[in-house]
This record gives C-alpha cells, sequence and structure tokens, in this order.
C-alpha cells in the first residue's frame, strides 16, 4: 500500500506540519504541497525548504488555481494507493496520526476515511465567532454521530480517499469562488454509493478567522451555493430550510427581516458576545436575499 499527503496551500508557512508528517509516514510514502501561487515571501521561503526535504515535492502552477483545481492537480501529480488531504493551516494532534489511518483501513474497510477537527484551546481575540461556532460543531460531530450521518459533514480538512473512488469524480472546477466544492465531492461520492468510516484522528484548525473576515466568506460561500445549478446544487440544512419557506412563501419575509436587522446584526456578530442562533439567522436571511 502507498499513500500521498496532498497540501494545498496559499500564502501559508506549513513547514512545521511537513515536519510532523515526515516524522510518522512510511517509507514509500510521499508528502506533495501545492503552492498556489503565494505572494508572502515567508510562504515562499517555507516551500523552498519543504521541497528539499526527503519524500516531498512542491507542485508551483503558474497560476493561482483555487481550492477545486489545485487539489485536482496534486491528486493528478500523485501516486499513491491511498490520497490524504490535508488542509496546510492546521496542526497533527497525535503522534499515531498516520498510523490511526492506516490502522482503520485494515480494520473498517472503507472508501474513504475521516478523521475530524478539533479548535485551538484558545480564542484568539477578534475571533471570537469562528472559533465558537468550529468549537460547538466539535462537540456536537463526534466519530458515532458522523458515522450515523456519513456524508453530512465533512470537509476537505482531514480526509483519506481511495485512489480510484477519487479519480471518478475530484473536485468540481467550476467552482471558482470559496465555499462548497468539498459539499459537492462527497454528495457526488455518495451518490456513487461509495463507502466511509470516520475516526477520531483530529488535526487542529490554527488560522482562525476574524469576526468580520468570517462572515465574509459566510456570504460567499452561500453565494457559491446559490449559483450552483439545480441538478447539482448538493442538499444542505440551509438549503432545505429554504425549500420549505419558500414552499409557505416565507423566504421574502425573511429576506426583508435581515436586511432592516443587518446593522444589529453584523455588530453583535462581530464582538465578542457570540450568538450561534442569531448566526444561523443571519446565513437563512442573507440566502434567502439571494
Amino acid at each position: 500500500m502507498t499513500l500521498s499527503i496532498l497540501i494545498p496551500s496559499y500564502n501559508w508557512d506549513c513547514t512545521s506540519l511537513v515536519y510532523d508528517l515526515l516524522e510518522q509516514i512510511p517509507q514509500d510514502a510521499e508528502i506533495i504541497v501545492g503552492n498556489d501561487k503565494s505572494t508572502s515571501e515567508e510562504a515562499i521561503k517555507a516551500f523552498q525548504k519543504i521541497a528539499s526535504m526527503k519524500q516531498c515535492r512542491v507542485y508551483e502552477p503558474s497560476e493561482n488555481l483555487g481550492r477545486s483545481r489545485i487539489r485536482n492537480r496534486l491528486f493528478e501529480l500523485s501516486k499513491g494507493e491511498w490520497v490524504l488531504f490535508i488542509d496546510c493551516d492546521t496542526k497533527i494532534d497525535s503522534p499515531d496520526f498516520i498510523r490511526n489511518y492506516l490502522k482503520a483501513i485494515e480494520e473498517h474497510p472503507a472508501d474513504i476515511y475521516y478523521g475530524g477537527m478539533k479548535n485551538t484551546t484558545e480564542c484568539p481575540k477578534g475571533c471570537e465567532l469562528r472559533w465558537t461556532y468550529e468549537k460547538e460543531a466539535s462537540k456536537r460531530l463526534t466519530s458515532e454521530y458522523r458515522q450515523a450521518h456519513p456524508f453530512d459533514s465533512m470537509t476537505t480538512v482531514n480526509f483519506m480517499i481511495r485512489r480510484d473512488a477519487f479519480v471518478h469524480t475530484g473536485f468540481d472546477e467550476s467552482i471558482r469562488r470559496y465555499g462548497h466544492e468539498d459539499t459537492l465531492l462527497f454528495a457526488n461520492l455518495e451518490r456513487l454509493g461509495k463507502s466511509v468510516f470516520h475516526l477520531e484522528n483530529h488535526i487542529i484548525h490554527l488560522d482562525i478567522d476574524t469576526n468580520r473576515k468570517f462572515l465574509a466568506k459566510t456570504r460567499e460561500s452561500l453565494r457559491t451555493l446559490h449559483s450552483l445549478p439545480d441538478d447539482i446544487r448538493p442538499k444542505t440544512r440551509m438549503t432545505e430550510i429554504h425549500r420549505l419557506l419558500c414552499k409557505y412563501h416565507l423566504h421574502r419575509a425573511f429576506a426583508l427581516l435581515h436586511i432592516f436587522l443587518l446593522p444589529i446584526t453584523r455588530r453583535i456578530l462581530c464582538s465578542r458576545f457570540v450568538s450561534l442562533r442569531l448566526f444561523q439567522f443571519y446565513k437563512l436571511g442573507y440566502y434567502c436575499g439571494l
């Protein structure tokens, strides 16, 4: 069995992550980091260092490819029977991280393995919304819950997939903006009848967005979801609630209420007093407005 670890990166120094992985991977494994046209001098120097490491390669396209295309190009360059995608802005949470995945392959045969994600222990100042959102999600999304709802909560942050399962789908390259390339990938894999095994094999997310940046990325993600054609748009909690509101002709009322309350809603969500219920209302109102 061969393993390829693929790490797409943009303006992020992932040297520490690569070092930690090199201490755990088998001799026949490879690590390929994708420098997606980074502009940060610190990140560029880090890529040069990684390129000189044993079992490592750095892929540098001539233009910024974006989240879907860079992952597909890394996959095309890889050789492993198994491919492990890891986000660059993360940290391994266990000295047995790779061993846990390899053990799962032996004991729980499946096409896809998902390890999950944890938050940093302390919340960075000004980043309360995303930090709290992810903290509450990690409490709920135990491996048992995820296994009961296998395709509902997977992201690209930390998952391993059999090569012949990924090759028939890949990431949809029509998605150029931020968000939902992962939702669509896993929806396609579910339609193809691929199997998933969930385990507690977390990585720690390090790059926590500020409140304002997280709201901006949330809006962009919702625009991406809304822009997908009906025949490929995946079912999400947001699309299902929106469908019900449309059925009872309430979506316009939600959109107008969102606009009316937007100044105070945004002020609260950008403060240190986090309300996840208000955040859900904000997302729903914005999506109805689209």
